[in-house]
Order: structure tokens, then sequence, then C-alpha cells
């Protein structure tokens, strides 16, 4: 896991959503996906789709998470696809749009998109916690004191309303609060502050 590429991404959100854009993509790695999908399981984006260098259809950019499953593991719920119609002999063939496993590993992105409420963002910032020379690990109990807003080593508490501050465990990543319930420790990964 590189907290460099994490880095760039947090920055890179940051910056995207202060200018406004409804879609952005950044690379597509397991970490990323998974962080992006509690990201849009907190409220903080709109739409994560894996996709390649061009932008997917707008069709599937409104994934729906399956309400069955309260975990972020279990991927979007596909919407079903129009039927292509036939065209005349005439035209050029339409190129087929290509699944995500179609893809080269190499040209895969993944497309999020951004949040505004009132013309404000919702992601409103967006910063490591543990940086590429000083990963900070928690147990359990430090996370639980994090969770309730009090500081634990020279980390901040989350007081602020909209705050969320995600954590990479042996479960995956979740958020504090999650991580608090489940009584689970582990490497904490960005601070997420919303309007």
């Amino acid at each position: 896991m590189s907290l460099v590429n994490l880095a760039h991404v947090c920055s890179h959100l940051q910056n995207a959503s202060k200018a406004r854009l409804g879609l952005t993509s950044i690379p597509c790695t397991k970490m990323l996906h998974t962080l992006m999908l509690q990201l849009q399981r907190s409220g903080y984006v709109s739409s994560v789709t894996i996709g390649g260098p061009t932008p997917p259809p707008p069709s599937s950019l409104n994934p729906i998470l399956d309400p069955s499953d309260d975990s972020v593991s279990s991927h979007i719920v596909q919407r079903p696809q129009p039927q292509p119609q036939p065209q005349s002999s005439d035209d050029a063939p339409a190129p087929t749009p290509q699944t995500p496993e179609q893809i080269p590993v190499a040209k895969r992105r993944l497309w999020v998109g951004l949040k505004y409420w009132n013309s404000e963002p919702v992601l409103y910032k967006m910063g490591l916690v543990s940086k590429p020379t000083r990963r900070v690990w928690m147990g359990f109990r430090d996370i639980d004191r994090l969770a309730k807003g009090d500081h634990s080593g020279y980390v901040r508490g989350l007081r602020g309303v909209g705050e969320s501050m995600y954590v990479t465990t042996d479960q995956g990543i979740m958020e504090v609060r999650e991580c608090s319930e489940k009584r689970t420790g582990g490497m904490l990964l960005c601070r997420v502050n919303g309007v």
C-alpha cells in the first residue's frame, strides 16, 4: 500500500471539489476502490465506477449500493444496460462498450462523482493522518478515544460536524466509529471534513 498515491488522491479530490467538477478520475487500486466505496457510503461522493481512460456512459454513473448487504465489500449493483439498436450496413459499426474486466489493468481508472450541497462541496477537506515516513498505528482503545473526540497521541479527535477518519484494519478499510464498535485497531489513513 502506497501512502504517496493516497496523498496524491487526497489532494486531487480536494482540488476537484473546490473547482466544482462533477466527475473526476483517480488510479484504480484495491485500496483506493475500497476507500472510495467507504466515502460513498458516508455520503461524501455520489458515485464510484470502474472504467477506462474515457469517462463511462452517464447511465452507469448512478450506481446503487446493494441495500441487502451492509458491508462495503459488496460491489455495486449493475443497472440493466439498454440493448443496442441494429444499424444499417452503410453506417460504421459503433464501438461496443468495454466491461472493467476487458480494460487492461494499466488503463483502469476509478471515476468518482463528487457531491455538492447549496453550491458548496460536500467533501471540503481531505488529508493524510499517516505519512509515508511516519505511519500511525492505534489499538482499539486509542481509536475509541478518537471517535469520542479526545486526542490520542498527536492525533486530534473527531470534533467537527461531518468529520470522518478512515482506518485500514485486517478486516478492510473502516471509519473510526465503525472500528470503535467492532473493537479493532489499525493504521490511520486519512481525515475527511465535510461542509
